[in-house]
């Protein structure tokens, strides 16, 4: 498994431009949920949460937040990044890894709570932040790592325009939950929990 991320190249999107930001027909979503509508039409994302990453007038990336995917040994991890861990250090630790999105599912994200910082890491919304996984995981095995974290494969990536199209179709509700719902250990009761929260037209 290649576990490689050109984070620059993923969140580039994160940054547009003011021009975007007067002429864009909705403001950006970077830092918001999207939540599957009951009648998505999409198998792959029916049920699912997905957090934004990036929103721009050239497209969008989100992490989808409560599929999990499986269970591994920190070295484990470590190793598939060309890491050598210590001898004993994170012995004892399992991370949870989850299914991101469709989009490139060999690469690995890090979105954690925003008191860890490395130099990689990229502010999201607050309390939420987006770093490079191998600059993490030697910290995380000795303890120094992230409070929060979600580890996820691959992520799900909208051409421009599109994610647009699906809002219009009410494909998905748009919330601005924030880190509880985020890391919420509780997976499978993420969609309703968010469903909830969507404002409803009257």
């Amino acid at each position: 498994m290649r576990l490689a991320l050109n984070l620059l190249a993923i969140v580039a999107l994160a940054f547009a431009s003011a021009a975007f930001a007067e002429e864009a027909p909705r403001p950006s979503l970077k830092g918001k949920f999207l939540v599957a509508d009951p009648a998505m039409p999409d198998p792959r994302f029916a049920g699912t949460v997905i957090f934004m990453i990036a929103h721009s007038a050239e497209g969008a990336v989100g992490i989808v937040i409560n599929r999990p995917a499986a269970r591994r040994p920190l070295a484990d991890v470590m190793r598939a990044f060309g890491q050598a861990p210590r001898e004993g250090q994170g012995a004892a630790i399992e991370l949870d890894l989850h299914w991101g999105g469709p989009v490139d599912g060999d690469y690995v994200l890090l979105l954690h709570s925003d008191e860890y910082k490395t130099a990689s890491t990229t502010a999201m919304t607050p309390g939420v932040a987006l770093s490079m996984p191998q600059e993490a995981l030697g910290d995380i095995a000795a303890g120094r790592g992230p409070k929060r974290m979600l580890l996820a494969l691959g992520y799900a990536g909208w051409s421009a325009g599109q994610l647009e199209r699906e809002l219009e179709m009410k494909s998905w509700a748009v919330i601005g939950a924030g880190a509880e719902l985020l890391f919420d250990a509780d997976a499978a009761g993420k969609w309703e929990r968010a469903w909830k929260m969507r404002a409803q037209e009257l």
